[in-house]
C-alpha cells in the first residue's frame, strides 16, 4: 500500500509539474503537456517503483524477478494490461533485467520506455473509448479525495497535486478508502473501453477545444499563472488550485463534459 498514492496521484501531480516545465519551454504547448492521462503513474510508475528497484537491490535472481513482477501485476490497470496484451510480462521481464545488465546512461529507462508504449498502444485508446459514465467517475473519485485532503490535512493535499502521496500510511482511514476508489475507478473505465464496439467510439477534445472548454469552465490566466507557480504556494491555494484544475469538466454543460474528460486522462 506504500506506493498506491504514488500512483495514484502523480497523474494529476505530472500534470500540473509539466504544465509548469511546458510553459517555460513554449508557452502555447502548456496545455497539452498538462493535461496527462491518469494512467500514464499506474502503468510507468509500476514498473520503476517495484520491479525496477527491487532488481537493482537485490542483484540478478528468478525469484526476485518473479516477486518484481508479481508487485506490478498487483497493481491496479498494470495486471489487466499484462493480462491483455499477449508476451507483455515477457516482454517487461527481460527489459528489466537487461536493464539491470546494461542500466540505461542517458534517456528513458527500458522498463519505463516499455510500459509507456504499453499504455500508447493499449490503455489510451480504451480510455478514449470509455464510457461517459465511467471516465466522469475517475475523474469524480480523484477530486473526491481532493476535497477530503484539502479539509482534513493540506499538506497531504499540495503533496498529491505535486508529487502524489508517497505513502499511503500518512492518510486517515477515509483518505486510504477515497485512494483505493481513485484506482479502481481507473480501472473499471479501462475495461469498459476495451469493452466498447468500434462503431460506438464517442468524442474526445482536441487541444484547441480543450483550451476553448477549461476557459468556459471558468479558468482563467490567474489560474495557469498559479499553476505554474505551484511549488510557491502555500498549502491551501496549491490544493484549491489543483481542485478546480481537477474539477473543470463538471463547469460545463453536459454534452461537453465527456469530450473534455476524455482529453484529460488521455493527452499524450
Amino acid at each position: 500500500m506504500e506506493k498506491l498514492g504514488l500512483i495514484a496521484g502523480i497523474a494529476l501531480a505530472v500534470a500540473i509539474v509539466i504544465f509548469v516545465r511546458g510553459r517555460r519551454a513554449d508557452q502555447r504547448q502548456g496545455l497539452r503537456s498538462a493535461m496527462v492521462g491518469l494512467v500514464v503513474a499506474a502503468v510507468v510508475a509500476a514498473a520503476t517503483v517495484y520491479a525496477w528497484e527491487a532488481i537493482r537491490d537485490e542483484g540478478e535472481d528468478s525469484a526476485t524477478l518473479d516477486q518484481a513482477i508479481a508487485s506490478a501485476r498487483a497493481l491496479p490497470m498494470v495486471g489487466v494490461v499484462l493480462d491483455d496484451v499477449p508476451g507483455s510480462e515477457n516482454r517487461l521481464r527481460a527489459a528489466l533485467k537487461e536493464e539491470m545488465h546494461r542500466p540505461t546512461g542517458e534517456g528513458v529507462p527500458r522498463p519505463i520506455k516499455l510500459m509507456r508504449e504499453l499504455r500508447a498502444d493499449y490503455v489510451v485508446p480504451a480510455l478514449r473509448a470509455a464510457d461517459e459514465t465511467s471516465v466522469a467517475a475517475a475523474i469524480e473519485a480523484r477530486a473526491n479525495l481532493l476535497k477530503h485532503l484539502k479539509g482534513s490535512d493540506l499538506v497531504l493535499c499540495k503533496e498529491f497535486a505535486l508529487t502524489g502521496i508517497q505513502h499511503v500510511d500518512r492518510l486517515d482511514a477515509t483518505g486510504q478508502k477515497l485512494m483505493r476508489e481513485v484506482l479502481a475507478a481507473l480501472e473499471k473505465a479501462y475495461r469498459a473501453g476495451r469493452a466498447a464496439k468500434p462503431d460506438e467510439t464517442p468524442a474526445v477534445a482536441s487541444e484547441s477545444q480543450a483550451r476553448a472548454l477549461l476557459a468556459e469552465a471558468g479558468f482563467a490566466r490567474e489560474d495557469f499563472e498559479q499553476l505554474g507557480h505551484l511549488p510557491r504556494l502555500s498549502n491551501e491555494d496549491a490544493c484549491t488550485i489543483a481542485l478546480k484544475f481537477n474539477d473543470a469538466p463538471n463547469k460545463l454543460a453536459a454534452d461537453k463534459r465527456g469530450p473534455l474528460m476524455r482529453y484529460l486522462l488521455t493527452v499524450q
